[in-house]
């Protein structure tokens, strides 16, 4: 079923350092528009990263099993080539160099910020078509050609998200935990901003490194700050989950919030039930539409479990890219597709809702696949959708 797809590779930069050196594109397959992918297979960002990758194989495979895309006439194949940079810019790198030179790819899906930041200038220079989930200010500015959002970001939810809270919670006292990069410093100076102005207090600020496991120390300083909620902001799914069960296993009863990088059920599966229990998420899903359950249990036939959600984003995000290659009239010219965007969206999402062409309020520049928000609260183990919100 899965013809054209590649098998993921654990990318061993070391092993793939003499790619850097290549200049010369290798030909594409005739008939074959290859997409790669370039995301965490593997450590704490591997949910959103299985998530990228299933989104691209089921996509493509529903796209083959019709014959392919109809481009002008003619029928291509669409192979997606995952590769594994584990949440670092050095694998990035080498991974991009191995998709772009040796597999021969004119686009591609990029989803971690420090991979974003590291690739963003040689994806302008190469003329590749890319899609970023990078949420961080840096990663797309009003002047990239080459490089489009996949869904809308923090500066887009977090405003409506943290106003719902406001009129829902009685606490006011923040702690706001991230990870200490690039990605982490953004995701805290946008979650500091705008929980100031819903009326929160933010008192304190943590940063950890992703390789730690501990997370006692900090939550005990914390709680020594007499903190009500404790925001999550960015933090991968499964640290997320084990920072959710160090902090009642010490005692803190406060409210728990995550409005970056939705991962629900791995924070159920990372901190248990009873812990995680009303923990408010923004979500990128209702997991309720037959689209995403669709989806999930495709997911779910070929891995044994169930997906992050973003596996939506992903497809959603792939899917339009498909349609401007289309639209575009070209695959062999990136530049048609990027150009087409604005023709093909709107459009609907997977789970049925709108997705709309944005990025005027972040960067001044239509680059953004603009996608709606849920809030959604952990009950018994399970994701109860409260409300939709809208990014404008």
């Amino acid at each position: 079923m899965f013809m054209f797809i590649r098998r993921h590779l654990t990318l061993l930069a070391p092993g793939l350092a003499l790619l850097a050196g290549l200049t010369a594109a290798a030909p594409a397959r005739a008939d074959t528009i290859k997409i790669g992918l370039i995301a965490p297979l593997t450590g704490g960002g591997a949910p959103w990263g299985k998530a990228e990758e299933w989104a691209g194989r089921i996509l493509a495979s529903e796209i083959n099993a019709k014959g392919g895309l109809d481009v002008g006439g003619k029928k291509y194949q669409i192979e997606v080539i995952p590769y594994d940079d584990q949440y670092k810019a050095a694998d990035a790198i080498a991974a991009y160099n191995r998709l772009r030179n040796v597999d021969g790819a004119k686009y591609m899906v990029v989803l971690a910020t420090p991979s974003t930041l590291a690739l963003k200038q040689t994806i302008e220079a190469d003329n590749v078509l890319a899609l970023t989930s990078s949420g961080t200010v840096k990663a797309v500015s009003h002047d990239d050609k080459h490089l489009v959002r996949a869904f809308s970001v923090n500066a887009d939810y977090i405003p409506p998200f943290y106003a719902w809270l406001r009129d829902h919670l009685k606490e006011r006292r923040v702690a706001i935990v991230d990870p200490n990069d690039a990605s982490g410093w953004d995701a805290t100076n946008v979650s500091e901003e705008f929980l100031k102005k819903a009326g929160f207090t933010v008192v304190d600020k943590e940063l950890f490194e992703r390789t730690q496991n501990d997370f006692s120390p900090m939550i005990t300083r914390i709680m020594s700050k007499k903190v009500d909620i404790i925001e999550l902001a960015s933090t991968p799914p499964t640290t997320a989950g084990i920072i959710v069960r160090a902090a009642r296993e010490l005692g803190f009863k406060g409210q728990i919030i995550k409005g970056g990088g939705p991962s629900p059920q791995d924070i159920i599966n990372a901190a248990g039930a009873k812990a995680a229990e009303g923990m408010y998420n923004l979500l990128y899903v209702n997991q309720a539409s037959p689209g995403f359950q669709r989806l999930a249990a495709e997911y779910k036939k070929h891995v044994g479990q169930e997906p992050n959600e973003l596996i939506v984003s992903f497809y959603d995000a792939m899917n339009v890219m498909i349609h401007a290659i289309q639209k575009g009239g070209d695959p062999n010219d990136p530049m048609k597709a990027r150009a087409a965007f604005g023709q093909v969206l709107p459009m609907q999402s997977v789970q049925g809702v709108p997705l709309n062409y944005g990025g005027m309020a972040t960067t001044g520049a239509l680059n953004e696949i603009l996608t709606v928000g849920f809030v959604g609260q952990l009950h018994d183990g399970k994701v109860v959708i409260l409300d939709m919100i809208q990014p404008k």
